[in-house]
């Protein structure tokens, strides 16, 4: 087999790298404190500018927007958050958004070229909610599991990312059950008394799957208008793995822009357009690429194209009712090709299947959230309230394309069964409430109806003959209301060390996928859905405590939290199933019959040693149970986490860092993942089986430990901020073979990688 359990000198191997790199960072910073801190113990000044300082010396800004819908100071924010900084995503060269998330507290991102759903706290695809500058990117056919969604964003147009870790209904409504990540694009956000303009322009190449990104960047601005604007570019072919040589069908191209717009017609007040745009085509898939035996991908997505258009009206300091009122509208369109072309080969002909579906979906929605600040003898409080709406319209439509060879004909049919068309509206008030009791304390208390109406109108074709359910079966026209809330409290022990507690609860309505879909899954060669028209919401409830602590060299947060779910949407096999052009499969329905938990431990923390040296790491425990089934849940990562040093040059001109990226074996397996082909020998031939055996006999993924090195330098600096910037990444410095947890898309993971990238600014 390819991947194996380490073996012992394999263990003695990866500890004696460990304590290594542990001897030596705090070695070094031990002789960086005798001889380069003065006697009071802080940090010497430097002439790094202080907006590096600053960024070197956190783990997570000042503000942010996304925990509480306006601007606030992390420290006030009772829930845990994780943070990217524009130069954070500028360090890491990411290929996607997915892999920018990687080596953060609590996030779990594989390196899945065409999928790539992160998974926090043990949640995944829709129980995750993806957010656009605080747009839903999720609709009602997001599906359980890995789904692209996240990925379908291009890397030129994020600015910065902010993660909700924990429940995030309250602020953003259903799907928020695991965390909410907020994608920020790039804009130019000041107004100066005269005509600035600029831009950037940059480019990289990586080694393992030939890559090549490009991206522009051009900004305007004065006192009236300010625009931003750019586009990007980027082709990666097949990766290579160490070992396994050139992977087939891992590869995708990615073409995209945004535009952002402002006007200010009034002092504090900004009309503003935002738009960005996606286009992935093709997107190959590893995953059961394989069992063609004339090479043809069992799937593959010709295109895949969303596009989402925000038009926003802020005014600030109305008077005593509103400091901060905020009215928005938006569309969100998505369209998509997909191919699922399995091929039978006998001694006669060859005949090849290709059910392409396409996929499209328009949704509208706005809002309207109000800010109103009041002060009392005791403090100050803000009181931040609103509602939000969608409507959503949900099409699919499929063909078979049936090829026979020889003699070399092909006919086109109109096949059974498909999801069938329909409507998903949402509408959600909310108010959120900021207290400050006493200086030591800051309350946070908040609460959220959701309305959610699914109405399908199916026709008899969708319905697959003989399958075990009926038309009306698929006329569903239901209903679902919640009441989600939350409490929090951040008690500052003294001015470093703070303590902070929150309940949450989360919640997710049943959408298209969880009630009405049929066919065979993505990742799986052996079993079909059928519609499962009664399942109920999933909830759940969060509890998270721990300690932080912030000083001029220190950050340090861990937290601990304990997760209840109910009501989970489970998957049940029973029965068999034949779908035209695909075969028959294994049956497989909804229910609600899950109830357990998810409990974990993040631990993050940075120490700046002095004259631009940092320390800083992670680690991550979770562990999930589904009482219900008495059975682990799925998608619950190993332990993992990181360490890493980092310089920082005086005259911030150049900067390196290290980081050794360590992951525990996946022990223990969910009975879903006997199903999974990212379980299996080989994902390219789908499901274990027989032929195809999983990795091990207990389902478990090996452990393993990747090194990755990082630098940049400034090779050029005029003399209005114009620039020439160098980056280099090294990943997978020592050509590691591994599998990460719940990467269907690959054998094993990209090998050593060098990815050098430059980029103009003027």
């Amino acid at each position: 087999m390819t991947t194996k359990h380490l073996t012992n000198k394999s263990h003695a191997l990866i500890r004696r790298r460990i304590a290594f790199f542990l001897i030596g960072s705090f070695a070094l910073a031990a002789s960086a404190r005798q001889s380069q801190l003065p006697p009071n113990g802080d940090p010497p000044a430097t002439n790094q500018p202080a907006a590096d300082r600053a960024s070197s010396a956190a783990i997570i800004p000042e503000v942010v927007v996304t925990a509480t819908r306006t601007k606030e100071e992390v420290r006030n924010i009772s829930q845990s958050i994780t943070v990217l900084t524009h130069d954070d995503i500028e360090r890491q060269q990411a290929l996607t958004p997915n892999e920018m998330l990687m080596e953060q507290p609590g996030i779990w991102s594989v390196q899945v070229p065409a999928q790539g759903s992160p998974i926090i706290r043990g949640q995944i695809g829709n129980r995750v909610l993806y957010l656009w500058d605080g747009i839903p990117i999720n609709t009602g056919a997001i599906f359980a599991g890995p789904n692209g969604y996240f990925n379908q964003v291009p890397v030129g147009a994020v600015d910065r990312m902010e993660v909700i870790r924990g429940p995030g209904s309250v602020q953003y409504g259903s799907d928020a059950i695991g965390g909410v990540i907020n994608i920020i694009s790039k804009k130019a956000d000041e107004f100066p008394s005269q005509l600035t303009w600029g831009g950037d322009s940059s480019a990289r190449v990586g080694t393992v799957n030939g890559e090549t990104t490009e991206i522009g960047d051009l900004w305007a601005a004065d006192s009236k208008f300010n625009v931003m604007a750019g586009v990007s570019s980027q082709v990666a072919g097949n990766s290579r793995g160490p070992g396994v040589g050139t992977m087939e069908n891992t590869g995708f191209d990615v073409y995209g822009g945004y535009v952002n717009a402002a006007y200010q017609p009034l002092t504090h007040q900004v009309l503003r357009l935002s738009v960005i745009y996606g286009d992935r085509n093709p997107v190959d898939y590893y995953a059961q690429s394989k069992l063609n035996k004339d090479g043809i991908p069992r799937i593959f997505d010709p295109y895949e194209q969303r596009g989402i258009g925000k038009l926003s009206y802020e005014m600030d300091q109305l008077g005593a009712l509103s400091s901060e009122l905020k009215l928005y509208t938006y569309y969100h369109g998505y369209r998509q090709l997909q191919d699922r072309q399995p091929e039978t080969v006998t001694a006669t002909n060859t005949v090849l299947n290709n059910t392409k579906t396409k996929t499209a979906q328009d949704i509208v929605g706005g809002g309207i959230q109000n800010v109103t600040p009041w002060s009392t003898s005791w403090g100050d409080h803000k009181f931040v309230y609103g509602m939000d709406g969608r409507a959503e319209n949900l099409r699919s439509s499929h063909l078979l394309y049936t090829t026979t060879t020889p003699p070399d004909t092909t006919t086109v049919t109109d096949p059974f069964g498909i999801t069938p068309n329909g409507t998903y509206d949402v509408f959600d008030l909310f108010a959120m409430t900021e207290l400050h009791p006493h200086e030591t304390w800051t309350v946070s208390l908040g609460g959220r109806f959701e309305n959610t109406h699914l109405h399908a109108n199916p026709v008899a074709a969708d319905v697959i003959p003989n399958a075990g359910y009926t038309l009306n079966d698929l006329k569903v026209d239901k209903t679902w209301d919640s009441l989600t809330w939350n409490a929090g409290a951040v008690h500052a022990l003294n001015p470093q060390l703070d303590l902070a507690a929150n309940i949450a609860t989360g919640y997710r309505a049943p959408t298209f996928s969880d009630t009405l879909s049929t066919g065979t899954p993505v990742y799986s060669s052996k079993i079909a859905s059928v519609p499962s028209p009664n399942v109920r919401p999933e909830q759940s409830i969060t509890y998270e405590f721990g300690p932080r602590y912030h000083s001029q060299r220190w950050n340090v947060s861990l937290t601990g939290y304990w997760n209840q779910l109910w009501d989970v949407v489970t998957a049940v096999t029973n029965g068999t199933v034949y779908i035209p052009g695909q075969g028959t499969f294994a049956a497989q329905h909804n229910n609600n019959s899950g109830h357990g938990y998810v409990r974990g431990a993040e631990f993050a923390a940075s120490c700046r040693l002095g004259d631009g040296w940092t320390v800083f790491g992670n680690a991550t425990y979770t562990q999930g149970w589904d009482e219900g089934n008495s059975v682990y849940y799925r998608f619950i990562p190993p332990l993992n986490g990181n360490l890493g040093l980092r310089y920082e040059s005086p005259c911030g001109r150049w900067w390196a860092e290290v980081v050794e990226v360590m992951v525990d074996t996946l022990w223990r397996h969910a009975p879903g993942d006997q199903q999974d082909s990212g379980f299996s020998t080989d994902p390219g031939y789908g499901s274990p089986s027989a032929s195809n055996p999983p990795l091990n006999s207990h389902y478990q993924i090996p452990g393993y430990v990747v090194t990755n090195l990082r630098g940049g330098v400034r090779v050029w600096q005029g003399a209005h901020h114009e620039r020439v910037d160098l980056t280099l990444d090294v990943n997978n410095l020592f050509d590691t073979s591994y599998r990460e947890a719940y990467a269907q898309q690959e054998l094993v993971a990209p090998g050593l990688n060098v990815v050098v990238g430059a980029k103009m600014t003027f």
